[in-house]
């Protein structure tokens, strides 16, 4: 067996190097040691899971705290964020801590390790720690009789606690033999183990078994046990389940090693490198690798035009003559192992120099210089150095046609500064196609009195941005810009803004009455839950033509109690973006969120709103009643992530929703979930009046780094209605429903 091994390259750099390196300093500040880090993770069971974790992703989920009696002094979010020439630290004892993996309640494929490790720090020390994390899981597997089929079909285990999403279910053989894995909560400790199925004679069976004090980083094998062959007897406590506890094996390990890491020393490796040709200085590079060096490749269409023979070389594998070549223009490399370091002898480095005079003979124009290191171990490293050379004194910066910061009403561009000493930054705007530029520059305003901010307080060093947001703007129309400074003007650009996407169908004028239930049009954008109420012989959700805003009718939400012969639930009138899923008993299962690419301000509309007293509180018993019911509307963008479910009693599969609502598990929506990107609601009381009256309710940008990629809008006439709290007859119109820009 191997353990899994997560090392960081940047953080096992020895002193060795420092003898041959003007740029590394390990002299050690006055009381300071120096902490390696690394940490290792112990595998538990193979895995069989149809999505497993990548080593990456957990190499890179590798959370490390290091502490000291006052609390913590370092924290880094993945192991790649370890310095490059490791901690330093004062004189002290600490801890190192490490998690990975992801902490959940029960999943098939999500595990979760945490190791801690003491270690001192004195004077002048090098302390290396290796945080040994071992699974905090409880696993379980399922296995069944050969004969199985015989006596149960359609045969499910469910396993659990009582924490929220605390529970899984094992489907028959499909499922048989595959690792669940469980973070026990400090209120259960116990797992209930639930076998069901259908007997031959087509009656439900269940039975259940309790694992008792269920501990982690310990595996469980549910072992079902058929009926002794020949009886005749089906029913009572036949199946019996038995449980082995075992400590975890190690048994699927894989050596995991870092790739190389490529870093600046003398610069800003995520920057480009910009300025007049031949006013360029030198730049350094450090490559390090846990695993022996096998090729560093360097690419750049530029080099032919410097005078050599080819546009790419590799260096442990060029040829003398293109060894001189390089040399004359001023590239060195320095190569150093460690194979004398008893801890670290496969760990290598690499300098790379590219001088003044190398710099200054790359011709002017846009280029890519390509680095991309491989190790014995076959893991690749890449980085690119973007290099502008100009005599132009600024350069305006290109927007990605899927820019976050072009909105549909403003946008922000930005330039670069190409010399020193310039005045008089800022931009020059206007609609494709349009003769007159509009100026924006700091603190300026237009023609129109429309106030313009820039981001620049005073002109950027040479290879520095800035920036200004002009607003105004035309949804879905193409703009040119360009960057200027007194006395220039840099090239044009051009973007587009979003268009201003309205709703479809949003004065619920489209109704399909004639099928049962009633239906919002084709459902292609709208849902409501009469799918649910339909089966009790009742719409919640109908067209109005009594009261209205424009059109010739609106959408009229009503809380009502359908029921036949007395059995029945409480249900809210609602209307929302996605679509009704299916019925789980009297519960729905619903998919929420269209496609929507557009970024609204906020959704405005009319509404009249009558509240009654909550009368119906559902399975709440200490809900008190007597209170006035409430109606809600709210309104989410959210971005590409979308839940993979399949429905309950039909078995259907739908990936494309962004939520998934559930309302007999209280699978509800979240407006603090981590896709959502704007969120905006109204809780409204009685409205005055007979009619409808003006609402606007603004979104709340949480993200404003990404695009949106779906809508939800929800209206209910009962605020609780989720919960299937209300009061019957509580009632709410829409109409005209439309999005601010």
């Amino acid at each position: 067996m191997k353990k899994i091994f997560f090392s960081c390259a940047a953080s096992l750099a020895m002193l060795a190097f420092s003898s041959c390196s003007d740029d590394i300093n390990y002299e050690t500040g006055d009381g300071e040691g120096r902490l390696l880090v690394t940490a290792s993770l112990k595998s538990d069971v193979k895995t069989v899971s149809r999505a497993a974790v990548t080593d990456d992703a957990l190499a890179a989920g590798t959370t490390i705290w290091i502490s000291n009696s006052k609390g913590v002094v370092r924290k880094f979010n993945g192991i790649g964020e370890v310095p490059a020439e490791g901690v330093w630290l004062v004189s002290d004892n600490y801890v190192a801590q490490a998690w990975a993996g992801d902490s959940v309640s029960a999943s098939f494929d999500k595990k979760c390790y945490k190791g801690i490790e003491p270690f001192t720090i004195t004077k002048g020390s090098t302390v290396q720690v290796n945080i040994e994390c071992k699974i905090l899981n409880t696993v379980v597997e399922v296995s069944y009789p050969e004969n199985m089929e015989e006596m149960l079909t359609d045969f499910t285990m469910t396993v659990g606690h009582t924490a929220k999403d605390g529970t899984l279910v094992f489907n028959g053989r499909e499922d048989e033999g595959r690792p669940g894995y469980f973070m026990m909560p400090s209120f259960d400790k116990n797992l209930t183990c639930t076998l069901a199925g259908t007997a031959a004679d087509g009656s439900a069976y269940t039975t259940t078994k309790v694992i008792e004090n269920a501990k982690p980083a310990t595996k469980y094998i549910v072992k079902v046990k058929a009926p002794e062959q020949g009886s005749t007897e089906f029913g009572g406590g036949l199946f019996t389940i038995e449980v082995d506890e075992t400590e975890i094996v190690v048994e699927d390990v894989v050596e995991i090693v870092a790739a190389p890491v490529i870093s600046a020393l003398n610069f800003d490796l995520d920057q480009p490198i910009v300025g007049e040709s031949g006013k360029l200085t030198e730049k350094k590079l450090w490559i390090q690798a846990t695993s022996a060096l096998k090729s560093v490749e360097i690419t750049a269409p530029f080099l032919t035009e410097m005078g050599m023979d080819g546009n790419d070389f590799e260096i442990f594998g060029m040829h003398e003559t293109v060894a001189s070549q390089l040399a004359a223009l001023g590239f060195r490399y320095q190569h150093v192992t460690h194979e004398n370091d008893a801890e670290n002898p496969e760990f290598e480095e690499m300098k790379l120099t590219f001088s003044d005079e190398f710099m200054n003979a790359i011709p002017k124009g846009d280029h890519t210089l390509t680095i991309k290191v491989t190790d014995a171990a076959g893991r690749t490293g890449m980085r690119q150095l973007s290099i502008l050379l100009s005599d132009a004194k600024v350069r305006t910066n290109a927007l990605a046609a899927d820019a976050a910061t072009t909105w549909a009403t403003k946008a922000t561009i930005s330039g670069t500064v190409m010399q020193e000493g310039l005045t008089g930054l800022g931009f020059n705007y206007r609609e494709k196609g349009a003769q007159q530029w509009t100026a924006v520059a700091v603190g300026e305003s237009d023609a129109n009195g429309v106030r313009r901010r820039a981001s620049m307080r005073k002109a950027p060093a040479v290879g520095g941005s800035y920036s200004a947001v002009i607003e105004g703007l035309k949804p879905g129309t193409i703009y040119e810009y360009q960057a200027v400074c007194e006395g220039f003007e840099g090239g044009v650009e051009t973007f587009t803004t979003e268009p201003a996407t309205q709703l479809p169908n949003a004065g619920f004028e489209d109704w399909n009455t004639s099928s049962t239930p009633y239906l919002i049009g084709d459902r292609s954008f709208w849902d409501s839950g009469n799918h649910g109420s339909a089966t009790l012989s009742q719409n919640v959700t109908e067209p109005d033509e009594t009261i209205k805003h424009g059109g010739s009718r609106s959408i009229k939400l009503e809380s009502k109690f359908p029921n036949v012969v007395g059995i029945g639930k409480f249900a809210a009138g609602n209307v929302f973006t996605g679509r009704y899923l299916d019925t789980n008993g009297t519960d729905g299962e619903l998919g929420w969120g269209r496609p929507f690419t557009s970024r609204p301000k906020a959704l405005k509309g009319y509404v009249k709103y009558t509240s009654v007293e909550v009368n119906c509180v559902g399975n709440k018993q200490n809900t008190p009643q007597g209170y006035q019911d409430k109606g809600i509307i709210y309104i989410a963008m959210l971005d590409g992530t979308t839940v993979d479910f399949t429905t309950s009693k039909s078995k259907e599969r739908y990936t494309e929703f962004p939520v998934i609502v559930q309302t007999k598990e209280e699978n509800l929506f979240k407006q603090d979930a981590a896709n959502v990107i704007a969120f905006g609601k109204q809780v409204f009381d009685t409205t005055p009046g007979d009619g409808l009256i003006e609402f606007e309710i603004p979104l709340d940008y949480v993200r404003t780094d990404i695009k949106a990629a779906h809508i939800m809008v929800v209206a209910s006439s009962s605020e609780q209605g989720d919960y299937f709290i209300g009061g019957k007859g509580s009632t709410m119109w829409l109409d005209d429903l439309e999005l601010v820009y």
